[in-house]
């Protein structure tokens, strides 16, 4: 669990501070690798997550709810975090309110990081075999999800808030909030402070906004709804690589 944290810490705190200092990025080679991650997450999510809810004893049709429950949820989200878990950027967008940008950025990615708990897969997996095997596939996902909002949220901060100090502060507030997720989710489990059937609906609701998220970076990657052949194929190649994660992981 302490590996996973510290991993997704570092998936924010390495790329965002490497931008506050003097090196440079291909914003190209960031939207095909955004597009890459959006593609693997959907997948996974698609392939992985929601099979494993409805595998439970829930009743598909609350499970169901659940989900667009999260998948709302985050476009509410969306609208004070303005797309940087898109990969988006916005430094002069009117109105922006860097404590909301924070907050929201913050409870999408607790939300994230409480999904990489061994103990939520155990509880809702019915075979012995899959209890570990969540963690490293959604990591992945996560992860490549996590460097593009990195670099976004630094340029949008340091465009706000005019000092590379404070910039990087709030990077690192950004960067605890999916290793707190990780460990609060693993601590309530454990306590048995959360029920089984309400470990299963805080799933449900983060697999959610993963399809809310890997769906707006699809449609955001064609905004004229022409197929750009590149494109498509750094998306299907992220859709292949989720498949043989979840064959072979």
């Amino acid at each position: 669990m302490l590996i996973n944290a510290l991993i997704l810490f570092l998936s924010v705190a390495i790329p965002g501070l490497l931008l506050s200092g003097k090196w440079k990025f291909s914003e190209t080679r960031i939207k095909y690798f955004l597009i890459f991650a959006g593609a693997y997450l959907f997948s996974m999510t698609v392939i992985h997550l929601i099979p494993d809810l409805f595998m439970t004893d829930e009743d598909p049709f609350m499970l169901g709810l659940w989900i667009l429950v999260g998948f709302f949820l985050q476009k509410v989200l969306e609208n004070y975090s303005v797309g940087v878990e898109h990969g988006h950027s916005h430094p002069n967008q009117p109105g922006l309110s860097v404590t909301y940008l924070i907050l929201a950025l913050s409870v999408h990615s607790f939300l994230e990081g409480s999904i990489m708990s061994d103990t939520i897969h155990v509880h809702h997996m019915p075979e012995a075999a899959y209890e570990h095997g969540s963690s490293p596939k959604i990591l992945l996902g996560i992860v490549m999800h996590k460097i593009p909002a990195a670099f976004a949220l630094m340029a949008l901060l340091v465009a706000q808030v005019k000092s590379k100090v404070k910039a990087s502060i709030l990077l690192l507030v950004f960067a605890l909030a999916s290793p707190l997720g990780l460990i609060s989710t693993e601590y309530l489990s454990h306590q048995e402070i959360f029920s089984e059937k309400q470990m299963i609906v805080f799933f449900a609701i983060v697999a959610g906004g993963f399809l809310q998220i890997s769906t707006t970076i699809f449609i955001e990657s064609d905004p004229h709804h022409k197929l750009n052949w590149k494109r498509f194929g750094v998306s299907l190649i992220g859709a292949g690589v989720a498949v043989l994660a979840q064959v072979v992981i």
